[in-house]
């Protein structure tokens, strides 16, 4: 009896045990569970509140001579999607020195996230490497490596180019950069590297890894003098390397930190799969977190425990979205601890095919070309594509990135890769290798991690300029000098094309006006109602950002045999500009409102139609009806009647001229009259954002400049640029034969620039043009995007002869 009881104890005592070990086992997966949730809601909270853009610009070609058009296409699509984004309505472009001073700067439209535009790059330019880069005032919020770049070289042959820069011999660096992040003793890594010269290129080099006076291992780059090799850190060892350039010069780099204890990871690619290895020297029964995401969308979130200093996470390579993904290690405290990139070739991108039988051509003959993209399977998925035909020669370099290299790859990192092109050239092993070396040398860093799991509400400095530009000034008082708050200020362009706006200064003295669709070159004038607020003035903020990465320019050198390529192009520029000069200075004339701001006037007066008077007084007593003028404690005043209630306003209008406010009244009644050709009234009170007006007299000028009058010294008067006027393209026809036999020299070697081609999902578009005088090869390179975020692109070579 005492055995059986002895015996039900045990049995009692073991199911007891299960029942213990079971319970905590589904506290320890609810705990994994609520982590990865909480770490999931965060990230999630955040992307939800924090749209970012992307701008693509596919440029004509990147070798230019002072004194040509330089053309460009700008692409504007959501970071995380690469769909299309109609968030900004401009995207601001410049062109910068090696000392990051601006060369040249516009303002360029967006519609349907996309737009167009041109830079006449002056002939008093130094020759020299340039980047173009490019932004919204959106994207002034985050970090500026993730503005577009590109490096186009200018060179002026009338100018002598100096010395070129030398490449230093003795100025070159290497970076080491331990996958995850960390360096643990003993502890296997892989370790990649990158070694540059002095402006940022790779280069080859040698390198020996040493343990004190022991060499360990030898290592080279594979390829842009980038590499990896694999070691094990031990504890109490001093590592180093030596790195000996291809001139024998040598330097000594201290490995990076190696800690006592932390977490290492591994990443490998293997038949579709994907294994993520995590070693540690925490103890065994640790919770960690694998979260893996392509641009802010979530891919993969997974627990796992340590046993033996070992965890192993294992997922479908398609689950990831095509191009940088992030991966992401979080121990049990859900802090991120280990961190590296994962690229993913895209299976399909968009197919653009060029179909042609002109592979040769001659001089002054039209090229026909039929245009056709794949059917995507998606609705209503129209194309958006640029495409630019130039000549090819010593001069013009086909690296760089195109629109599919740059939104899979470039754009996501916050640094230079060397002719991105090269990585998608094939899909061997040894690319793709090649390839791995750039996640492993850079880091996606669009957000820290820290602000997403502290759930901190974001914050913006700079807004989306949903409809236009829009001019931000401070109002500032001028007897204490500090920024004013609550002061009405108002913003006003002069001329035919007028615009009005009104803003309340914030708790810094901001004011943002928004300007719409505002082109070209114009007057504006910033004022403060001097009647109550005679203190103040405005000063406006530049809008162009003034922060630059830290990507250096390459050197800028002038190769031997360039020559001819050189002298060639620079005849074909003053040729065209001798020749064709109004040709290539038409511009297409933007579909704008002239509208003023309040639409409809109650009363519009044309002058002319009148007698005409010596003064105001005089024409608005005569023949403006409902408006009375008069005279309090010396000054003029303006009585409206009121439509609405049946009642003179006792309170003065907004008085315009030309769509400046006047505020001095009795300086504006000494105006000539006889220099004014139309008034328009408002006989009710009218709300502009803050501002009420007790009525509008809108008086207009025959020139349009205020017929003389000054606004006085409180007002800020500058020369603002709009957005940038649309250049119209210029390719002759040789149709007919006399248009071939005229002896006008036709000297391009850019044939073709069409940035507006539109062509619908499984359909094709007919392009044609015609040759220059100019023989030699030709590529012909379109890109583009649909509406639904699949893009792609194609090139095309064939030769001109005489």
């Amino acid at each position: 009896m005492c055995n059986l009881i002895f015996k039900y104890l045990i049995q009692l005592r073991a199911y007891v045990c299960f029942i213990i070990i079971f319970f905590f086992s589904i506290l320890s997966i609810a705990h994994c569970q609520d982590n990865l949730n909480s770490i999931t809601t965060s990230f999630n909270n955040y992307n939800q509140n924090t749209v970012k853009e992307k701008i693509y610009v596919h440029t004509d070609k990147s070798f230019y001579v002072a004194g040509e058009i330089l053309w460009f296409k700008v692409y504007d699509v959501d970071a995380s999607t690469h769909i299309p984004l109609e968030l900004s309505k401009v995207a601001y472009v410049e062109i910068l020195d090696s000392a990051n001073k601006h060369v040249l700067q516009a303002k360029i439209s967006l519609k349907s996230a996309g737009g167009n535009g041109s830079f006449y790059l002056p002939i008093n330019l130094n020759s020299g490497n340039y980047k173009l880069r490019a932004y919204t005032n959106w994207m002034k919020n985050f970090s500026v490596g993730y503005f577009f770049e590109k490096n186009i070289t200018i060179v002026n042959i009338q100018k002598n180019p100096g010395l070129p820069v030398a490449n230093n011999p003795n100025k070159f660096d290497i970076t080491f950069f331990p996958e995850g992040g960390n360096l643990v003793e003993n502890i296997p890594c892989k370790i990649a590297f990158k070694g540059t010269d002095q402006f940022g290129k790779g280069l080859n080099f040698k390198g020996f890894l040493i343990d004190n006076t022991d060499t360990l291992l030898s290592f080279a780059p594979q390829h842009a003098g980038i590499g990896f090799f694999e070691f094990t850190p031990l504890a109490n060892h001093t590592y180093k390397a030596i790195i000996q350039n291809d001139s024998g010069r040598s330097i000594v780099k201290a490995m990076p930190s190696i800690y006592q204890s932390g977490y290492v990871m591994h990443l490998s690619d293997s038949t579709g799969k994907i294994i993520v290895t995590v070693q540690s020297d925490t103890l065994s029964g640790r919770e960690i977190y694998l979260f893996a995401h392509t641009r802010g969308t979530i891919k993969v979130a997974d627990h796992s425990v340590l046993q033996n200093g070992k965890a192993l996470f294992i997922f479908d390579k398609e689950k990831l979205g095509d191009g940088i993904s992030q991966v992401t290690i979080f121990n049990d405290q859900k802090q991120p601890v280990c961190e590296r990139l994962y690229f993913k070739k895209p299976l399909q991108q968009l197919e653009i095919k060029i179909n042609t039988d002109q592979t040769v051509s001659s001089t002054r003959k039209k090229i026909d070309l039929h245009v056709a993209i794949g059917d995507t399977k998606l609705k209503d998925d129209t194309a958006s594509l640029s495409m630019t035909v130039f000549k090819l020669d010593s001069l013009q370099s086909t690296d760089g990135a195109n629109i599919s290299s740059y939104l899979l790859l470039t754009s996501d990192i916050s640094g230079n890769i060397e002719d991105p092109n090269y990585y998608f050239a094939n899909h061997d092993a040894a690319r793709n290798q090649e390839l791995d070396n750039i996640m492993l040398t850079n880091g996606w860093r669009r957000f820290k991690w820290e602000e997403i799991l502290q759930n901190k509400k974001a914050y913006f400095d700079f807004v989306p300029e949903y409809n236009g530009p829009i001019v931000i000034g401070k109002v500032i008082n001028t007897i204490t000098g500090k920024p004013a708050a609550n002061i009405e200020s108002y913003i006003s362009v002069t001329g035919f094309q007028t615009a009005f706006n009104s803003s309340l200064s914030d708790n810094n003295g901001l004011v943002k006006f928004e300007m719409n669709e505002l082109y070209g070159a114009s007057e504006i004038v910033l004022q403060t109602n001097t009647m109550r607020d005679s203190i103040y003035r405005i000063d406006i903020t530049d809008p162009y950002s003034n922060s630059f990465s830290t990507t250096p320019l390459p050197a800028f050198n002038l190769i031997s045999g360039m020559e001819n390529s050189l002298r060639q192009q620079s005849v074909s520029m003053q040729v065209q500009n001798i020749y064709t000069a109004k040709k290539l200075k038409q511009f297409i004339q933007p579909n704008f409102d002239t509208t003023a701001f309040y639409i409809n006037p109650d009363a519009k007066y044309l002058l002319d139609n009148y007698t005409r008077f010596a003064t105001i007084e005089e024409v608005l007593r005569e023949y403006v009806a409902m408006t009375d003028v008069r005279k309090r404690e010396g000054n003029s005043h303006f009585d409206l009647y009121n439509y609405a209630t049946n009642l003179m306003i006792k309170s003065d209008p907004l008085v315009m001229l030309d769509g400046v406010a006047v505020f001095d009244f009795n300086k504006f009644m000494e105006l000539d009259p006889l220099k004014l050709y139309k008034v328009e009234v408002l006989n009710r009170r009218y709300f502009l954002g803050n501002s009420i007006f007790n009525g509008i007299i809108n008086w207009t000028s025959y020139k349009g400049d205020m017929a003389g009058f000054d606004p006085g010294p409180h007002a800020t008067i500058i020369d603002y640029d709009g957005l940038q006027t649309e250049r119209e393209f210029y390719s002759p026809s040789y149709a007919t034969d006399e248009q071939r036999s005229s002896h006008l020299p036709d000297f391009r070697n850019v044939l073709q620039w069409s940035p507006n081609i539109k062509i619908n999902p499984g359909a094709g578009a007919s392009i044609d043009f015609y040759t220059s005088d100019v023989p030699g090869k030709y590529k012909m390179d379109i890109q583009g995007i649909t509406k639904n975020g699949t893009f792609g692109h194609a090139t095309f070579i064939f030769e001109v002869k005489r």
